[in-house]
């Protein structure tokens, strides 16, 4: 206890100006007991180093190793040649770097006071590093203070240097010959880990900074629509590489005036730092090419202080895709789903998967209820268009003055009732895809001269604008009449016709399909049966032989009401003929004479011949061909029906 005594009446140590000389002497007292009872040999020659610690705490610091070193150079700066030394340490009393003259380190050397030694309370018992870390306070011990005889040489100087979050990173230390220390040194020390707290803290925020740009310039980047940055002066000061792609742009865009880039009069006269909200632009570059797109401004403020303005940009080909994704104007259909095995039938699927490879506009022909608009579907989906809006509109269905407007779109202001900031039309819609008009016959003549004009020019005309508006799409028609005998009744532009009437596809009606009922009706059954739902397992015999023999006037979407009707009517797994309707019911089904089935057969085959040779305008070798058949055959059914 005399020993301790001894040392606490040695010269005090200076913690800061305004502790007092007994609150010093205080921690020195408790940090000497400690020492004594960790049994620490205060007559040890060197302290402790382990070299692979040293290694894994550099790493483990890089971040306060790298800041730290300049300012402890420039401490050093200070002191060279005074016999001091400069140490950093990491929190658990570790040194990771001493700077101080040879003769200096060398005395240091002598006492493994080095690079890797543990200096902490622990190991060596009271010095300024290991007890600071202790204490967490800055404190400086003197001479005799030490608790190991080999460090009473040494005056040593320590201050804490914590992290954002106020723990303990480690300590930075002077040392030096007693005689030479001065109460000013550890004010130093102390102000320089300060200064390396705050530039810790600075960095931190750069590295935040940094990283929160890369979060924003990969958000941006993932964005599907342009975004262009622009400061209060018209300079561009970011841009994401949406836009770079959209608008095919190589070179830097940065700091460039944006009316340097845009040659559109709303980019010089700064009109888009106001507000602007979907405005439908062609977008035009200085270097002559042109982009159409949906432009939105918004204003950017730093408190009230409006510094600039963000745009964003969205090509109005993906605004409209996302709008028909939306919208349901999508094809579902392909042929796999389309069911037949008829000879007649498969010729038409034939024509029609021939017909999608092709750009040409296609006309399907046939009765209502054959499947036409599944025609439409399967072809644009088999084509190359099959990624675009596939469009399809009745047109008997819609208004006739109701029409044009459906189809070209209106301007705001164009008629009574129309809507505010105008509206797309179906063919702008579907730019890029396929359009398919149903109907096409119940189109009144006005209509037609409009409806040719796309065809001719690929382009339109918004109602109540002068503007013109390219448009890419391919035409699929349909229709239930004769388009032949509607030009001849002066119904139908011959013009018109001849545009559509390309690639002519007739489908067959369903009474000359006979052998594909039984296909399509378990189809449907089976469709049925998940729909309602139902566990219908088979169809009797004499429920089969009434809808063979059934003239299906609503072709295959009779069938299908018919089935679907018959399901919900069925209380077994057997769909009995009792289920039918009471139309197809009463239809004969007693077994026929041989003479009856082969004169029914032959009216069939007879008005399938005439169907296959008007549609193909008279013409028997394309007759011939679509029915698989040679002339000469053709010839002898002709001869048979007596149609020559």
């Amino acid at each position: 206890m005399t020993n301790i005594n001894e040392l606490l009446l040695s010269n005090a140590f200076i913690l800061n100006a305004q502790r007092s000389d007994s609150t010093f002497s205080n921690i020195i007292h408790q940090s000497l007991m400690r020492s004594r009872e960790n049994k620490i040999d205060p007559n040890r020659k060197k302290g402790k180093v382990n070299k692979e610690l040293w290694q894994r705490s550099i790493l483990h610091n890089e971040e306060l190793f790298h800041t730290t070193l300049p300012l402890m150079k420039d401490i050093f700066q200070l002191v060279a040649g005074t016999g001091f030394m400069v140490v950093i340490c990491d929190k658990n009393g570790l040194l990771l770097k001493t700077i101080g003259d040879e003769d200096t380190l060398q005395k240091a050397r002598e006492i493994s006071f080095i690079e890797g030694a543990d200096w902490s309370e622990e190991t060596v018992g009271t010095n300024a590093i290991g007890t600071c870390i202790k204490e967490q306070i800055p404190l400086q011990v003197f001479h005799d203070e030490h608790y190991m005889k080999i460090c009473q040489e040494w005056t040593c100087s320590a201050s804490p240097i914590f992290g954002n979050d106020g723990k303990l990173l480690g300590v930075l230390n002077v040392s030096g010959p007693y005689e030479k220390v001065h109460q000013h040194t550890l004010g130093m020390v102390v102000s320089t880990a300060r200064a390396v707290e705050n530039l810790m803290k600075l960095q931190d925020k750069i590295n935040r900074n940094e990283l929160m740009k890369s979060y924003l310039e990969a958000t941006m980047n993932t964005l599907t629509s342009g975004i262009i940055l622009v400061n209060h002066q018209g300079e561009i000061i970011q841009a994401n590489k949406t836009l770079l792609d959209m608008l095919q742009l190589e070179e830097d865009i940065i700091d460039k005036k944006i009316y340097e880039l845009f040659a559109n009069q709303i980019f010089q006269d700064g009109n888009y730092a106001i507000k602007i909200k979907d405005k439908d632009i062609h977008l035009k570059l200085k270097r002559g090419n042109s982009k159409h797109v949906v432009l939105n401004s918004q204003s950017v403020y730093q408190g009230e202080k409006q510094i600039g303005s963000l745009l964003t940009l969205q090509e109005i080909q993906k605004v409209r895709q996302m709008v028909n994704r939306f919208t349901g104007n999508r094809a579902n259909i392909t042929f796999k789903e389309i069911i037949g095995e008829n000879e007649l039938f498969l010729t038409s699927l034939r024509e029609a998967k021939s017909a999608s490879n092709s750009p040409s506009n296609v006309l399907l022909l046939g009765e209502s209820g054959t499947g036409k608009d599944l025609f439409a579907q399967a072809i644009h989906n088999e084509s190359d268009r099959r990624k675009m809006p596939f469009i399809a509109i009745n047109c008997g269905a819609i208004p006739r003055d109701l029409l044009g407007s459906e189809l070209f779109g209106y301007v705001d202001g164009a008629f009574t009732g129309a809507r505010k900031g105008g509206s797309s039309g179906k063919f702008e819609l579907a730019d890029g895809g396929t359009i398919f008009l149903d109907e096409i016959g119940e189109m009144s003549l006005d209509m037609q001269v409009l409806l040719l004009r796309v065809l001719q020019n690929r382009e339109i005309n918004r109602i109540g604008d002068h503007k013109v508006i390219p448009v890419d799409v391919r035409i699929i028609a349909a229709t239930n009449k004769n388009l032949k005998d509607e030009v001849r009744k002066g119904n139908f532009r011959e013009d018109l016709y001849f545009r559509l009437n390309v690639l002519p596809i007739h489908i067959p009606g369903l009474r000359y399909r006979e052998e594909d009922i039984s296909l399509l009706a378990s189809h449907f059954v089976k469709h049925y049966n998940q729909k309602i739902p139902k566990q219908i397992e088979t169809i009797s015999p004499s429920y089969m032989k009434a809808i063979e023999k059934y003239n299906w006037p609503g072709n295959v979407r009779e069938l299908q009401n018919v089935i679907e009707r018959s399901l919900n009517r069925c209380t077994t797994e057997v769909l009995s003929i009792e289920c039918l309707p009471d139309e197809i019911q009463t239809v004969n089904i007693d077994t026929p004479s041989d003479q009856n089935l082969v004169s029914r057969k032959d009216v069939l085959q007879k008005q399938a011949l005439l169907e296959v040779i008007m549609n193909c305008d008279y013409n028997y070798s394309k007759a011939a061909k679509k029915l698989n058949i040679s002339r000469s055959t053709l010839y002898r059914r002709l001869e048979r029906f007596n149609l020559r």
